[in-house]
C-alpha cells in the first residue's frame, strides 16, 4: 500500500496595520572634521516600496554649550555638514532640527580623546599562517568614570567594511584594557589603520542595541529601532565621539 501526501502553499499577507512615518535622523559630532554630520530621511512601512531619500529642505542647527551656534546646510549628497564650529571636549552639543513642521532638539556630550597606548601583534592562536597575525589594541582608562569604547581596524589596502568592536571598561577600570582584535587577521606588509573612538553612555547603548538586532538574537529589539537619545517619535540617534588613530606596519618594530 503506499501513502501519498500532498500539500497546499499560499501566500499570506499580514496585516501589520498602517505604519506612521517618522522622522529618522543620523547624526553626530567628534573632533573630526567637519564637527558635525548630520543626515534626515523617513521611515517606511513594511510593505512599502522602498525608496531611500534625505530630506533635503529642512533647517538643522547646532549650537555648543557655549552659546556659538551654526546653522548647517545641505549639500548635493544630501548630507548637512558644520563648516565653522570646533570640537571642545568635555562641551555639550545640542541638535536642533525642523523638518515638515517637526521640532526636534538632543544633546549629546563631546568625550575627551582617550590615547591608543599600544598597538601589540600576535599570533592567531587558533591558526598560523603568513597572515593570521592579529592586533591587542591597549589603554589606559581614564580613571573616576565609566568608559565606553568603539574600535575600528582595517587594512590600508581594504574596502573599509562597517564592523566595529564595542567594549565598555567593566573588565579593566580604572586600569589598562586590551582590546584583542580576533575577528581580523594580518599579513607581514599590511598597514593597519586603528580608530579608538571614545564615545558616550548613549551612543554606546544605541549602537549595542543595533548590533544585537543586527544579529537577531532573542533579546533582539523590534520593530528594529535601538534605544536612544531621540525622542520617542523620533527614529535615528545623536552620537558623541573623540578619536584616536594609530598607523601600524605589520611585522615591523613599533617606534
Amino acid at each position: 500500500m503506499a501513502l501519498i501526501v500532498t500539500a497546499c502553499e499560499e501566500d499570506v499577507i499580514l496585516d501589520l496595520g498602517k505604519i506612521q512615518k517618522r522622522l529618522v535622523v543620523e547624526a553626530s559630532v567628534s573632533n573630526n572634521i567637519p564637527l558635525a554630520i548630520v543626515s534626515l530621511s523617513y521611515s517606511q512601512g513594511f510593505y512599502d516600496t522602498l525608496v531611500f531619500s534625505r530630506v533635503t529642505d529642512a533647517m538643522v542647527e547646532v549650537i555648543s554649550e557655549t552659546g556659538e551656534r551654526e546653522q548647517l546646510s545641505c549639500t548635493s549628497n544630501g548630507f548637512y555638514y558644520s563648516q565653522l564650529l570646533q570640537p571642545e571636549f568635555g562641551e555639550k552639543y545640542t541638535l536642533k532640527v525642523i523638518a515638515d513642521n517637526q521640532t526636534v532638539e538632543v544633546t549629546a556630550a563631546l568625550p575627551v580623546p582617550v590615547k591608543i597606548k599600544q598597538v601589540l601583534q600576535v599570533p592567531n592562536p587558533f591558526y598560523q599562517t603568513k597572515d593570521s597575525i592579529n592586533l591587542f589594541v591597549t589603554v589606559d582608562d581614564p580613571k573616576g568614570v565609566n568608559n565606553f569604547f568603539r574600535l575600528k581596524v582595517n587594512n590600508i589596502g581594504w574596502e573599509t567594511p562597517g564592523d566595529y568592536y564595542l567594549m565598555d571598561d567593566s573588565y579593566g577600570k580604572d586600569g589598562v584594557i586590551s582590546m584583542p582584535v580576533y575577528y581580523k587577521n594580518f599579513a607581514f606588509g599590511d598597514t593597519a589603520v586603528v580608530e579608538l573612538m571614545h564615545i558616550n553612555r548613549e551612543t554606546y547603548d544605541y549602537y549595542t542595541g543595533l548590533s544585537e538586532n543586527v544579529r537577531g538574537s532573542f533579546n533582539s529589539i523590534a520593530p528594529g529601532n535601538p534605544v536612544s537619545n531621540m525622542p520617542d517619535d523620533v527614529y535615528g540617534f545623536f552620537a558623541a565621539y573623540a578619536i584616536d588613530r594609530d598607523t601600524v606596519i605589520v611585522g615591523a618594530k613599533p617606534f
